[in-house]
């Protein structure tokens, strides 16, 4: 593998000036009133970058979306405004001649559908393409102009009075025409497309597709075409265990690449790159010995190369693929993208791209690059950041800068993690540690701006974020590793972390404590019923009982997946991994936070471990938010209370 590293020394407009100015910690407020970047998207030409900005709204409980725009050569702080924010507005999408932008924009109102709207990118009043009973999403101009495709579910709303159990709507792909209003289906009524792309020719389209329409029907879709006029879908691959996503056509329009791996959340993975065929329908692993965890790629015009990004330990890489051979060159070796997915909008010579970027001190915004060369050929990318989208953060807090570290796991497994000090005390002591451990387990922390890690820090706490076994960064069979091990390597992975910085001098190991997300909450369940090794632990949205989450789930194969097993066929391992079955030995304080309408883990997983814990009287408290659903969002003093009170729990047991 040749490698060719570009600089990765990102310095804010800001950074130079802002230690002249009285710092203050970072707080819940921080969170409330930050700006977040999403959804970026590149002119043609390169030269024009659009993207979704949310913001607080005084007074109101939801952020709200708006369009931006930003021109590719001018360098921080010149990104303005497209569209008014009155209604919510988000996902871009230029059309070919750079002259118009499709977005979607939910009319004033909650009740109402978001919609198809395009506007002049110069500004001015935005026109309504279509109306969908059901609202659009995931819309796309075709290559060439003519059409926009979109994503709209079939059929009436589910009744709530009462409430009657049947499968979930589909997902049924549409096309319009820019200057008409009547939308056409594409996609049979029973097919539920979970991702597509236009073909380079604009004659068809490339989907992730599956002939059931609930949302566990994901885990078993196949990559296929269809014509751009509509009609059957044709199936290329037949993936049996695993699933596939990003898709991404040759310039000929005659093979599809695609991510395939096996993964715990429905439309989100990284894993190894494969081709398909069109004409033979044979599939190729471009990638069978990678050690990273590709999770975007696209196609240059030279119909050989893909260049590719990758969740690499903690950090991301962009590279080149030559796929006639396998060989990789590694263009940038350390540039943090958005979350664990970093992926780019890219033109179609392959030569700009726009995405997120940010650092433990720098929070995201949009950054542009473009190639450099060596011999005529992609030798490293320039970066230069587009966005400046939170000022007041960068110039006024005190933040503290995240250390990346690696530690041998019990076996000798080398494990990625994140350190962030806590920020300056007063005494000599050390400080206590806070473990905050990922959901998924398909995912991985990178070291990009953590609002929550700052957070604890600036209240004293030490932060670590572990990317145990079942985590993206290390290739397939780490990744894998977690299946059918739910609870043992990947909790001995975090141990491990704790007993390191210990080891090491960096935290007080008389004063640790655990807290999570979905699988993060599970895994933080499951901590205080193996180990007494932390003074406190907060479960979010974590599953307590396998058996019931089975039975209440939206994704009822993704804990067929994770055990490895069928619960009606071997219901002793669903017992034997659930944190419940050993609720007796906890003697942890744990707070237990949920979303009332979690769709993935119901909330009465959260209910089972409160009862559970309380009949034993250990220190408990449950708090479950209204409107809420598979992660604490929605609403403005939702977010407040959520953070707050994580902290209220922790200095009562913890400090």
């Amino acid at each position: 593998m040749n490698t060719a590293q570009s600089d990765t020394s990102h310095t804010s407009p800001t950074s130079l000036i802002s230690s002249r100015y009285p710092h203050t910690p970072a707080s819940a407020e921080t969170l409330l009133n930050m700006r977040g970047a999403g959804n970026p998207v590149i002119t043609n030409d390169g030269k024009r970058v659009a993207f979704t900005v949310w913001e607080t709204v005084p007074g109101e409980q939801k952020r709200r979306g708006r369009v931006w725009v930003a021109d590719t050569d001018t360098e921080g702080g010149e990104a303005k405004p497209l569209t008014s924010g009155k209604s919510g507005e988000s996902n871009p999408g230029w059309s070919p001649d750079g002259k118009q932008i499709a977005f979607i924009m939910r009319p004033e109102g909650e009740k109402e559908s978001p919609q198809l709207h395009i506007i002049s990118a110069e500004g001015g009043e935005a026109r309504l393409v279509c109306k969908m009973p059901n609202g659009v999403e995931e819309i796309s101009w075709s290559p060439d102009g003519s059409r926009i495709a979109f994503i709209s579910l079939e059929g009436d709303e589910p009744t709530s009075d009462p409430k009657v159990l049947a499968p979930e709507r589909y997902r049924r792909l549409w096309i319009v025409r820019p200057e008409q209003a009547v939308p056409e289906p594409i996609t049979p009524n029973n097919v539920s497309v979970w991702e597509y792309v236009w073909s380079p020719d604009s004659q068809q389209l490339a989907l992730y597709s599956s002939y059931g329409s609930d949302t566990s029907d994901w885990y078993h879709s196949e990559v296929g075409v269809v014509s751009k006029h509509g009609g059957a879908v044709r199936q290329l691959t037949n993936l049996t265990i695993r699933q596939a996503r990003g898709l991404a056509w040759s310039p000929d329009s005659q093979h599809i690449a695609y991510l395939s791996g096996r993964w715990s959340d429905p439309g989100r993975g990284s894993g190894e790159i494969y081709t398909v065929s069109l004409e033979s329908r044979q599939s190729r692993n471009l990638t069978p010995d990678i050690d990273c965890s590709p999770a975007w790629c696209h196609w240059l015009p030279d119909g050989r190369h893909l260049l590719f990004t990758a969740v690499r330990g903690v950090t991301h890489q962009l590279a080149l693929l030559d796929s006639s051979n396998g060989s990789i060159n590694v263009l940038t070796a350390d540039f943090v993208m958005q979350w664990d997915q970093p992926a780019l909008a890219i033109t179609p010579d392959g030569r700009s791209f726009a995405t997120i970027h940010s650092s433990s001190r720098q929070p995201s915004d949009v950054w542009c690059g473009t190639f450099t060369y060596s011999d005529e050929q992609p030798a490293g990318i320039e970066w230069k950041q587009i966005s400046h989208l939170n000022p007041l953060v960068e110039e006024t807090l005190t933040l503290s800068k995240a250390e990346r570290i690696t530690f041998a796991s019990v076996d000798g497994q080398q494990i990625d993690g994140i350190f962030t000090p806590a920020q300056q005390q007063s005494t000599d002591e050390l400080p206590p540690l806070y473990v905050s451990v990922h959901g998924g387990p398909s995912g991985a922390d990178c070291d990009q701006w953590n609002t929550g890690a700052q957070i604890f820090a600036a209240a004293g706490y030490a932060v670590l974020n572990v990317n145990y076994r079942g985590s993206w960064g290390r290739g397939r069979a780490f990744t894998d590793a977690v299946l059918g091990d739910m609870g043992g390597k990947d909790l001995q992975d975090i141990l491990a972390g704790i007993e390191y910085l210990v080891k090491v001098g960096k935290v007080d190991g008389e004063r640790v404590c655990i807290g999570g997300w979905s699988n993060g909450g599970f895994l933080s369940a499951w901590a205080v019923t193996q180990t007494n090794r932390f003074k406190a632990a907060m479960m979010g949205a974590g599953i307590s009982d396998w058996h019931n989450m089975h039975a209440q789930t939206n994704i009822v194969d993704a804990d067929i997946l994770l055990l490895a097993t069928d619960p009606v066929e071997h219901p002793e391992v669903y017992r034997q991994h659930s944190p419940i079955t050993y609720a007796g030995r906890v003697k942890t304080p744990t707070l237990i936070l949920h979303g009332e309408d979690d769709p993935a883990v119901p909330v009465a997983q959260a209910y089972a471990f409160y009862q559970a814990l309380r009949s034993r009287n250990v220190p408990v408290e449950c708090v479950v938010y209204p409107r809420e659903g598979h992660g604490i969002g929605n609403e403005r003093d939702h977010v407040r209370d959520f953070i707050e009170r994580q902290l209220s729990w922790f200095a009562r047991y913890v400090k």
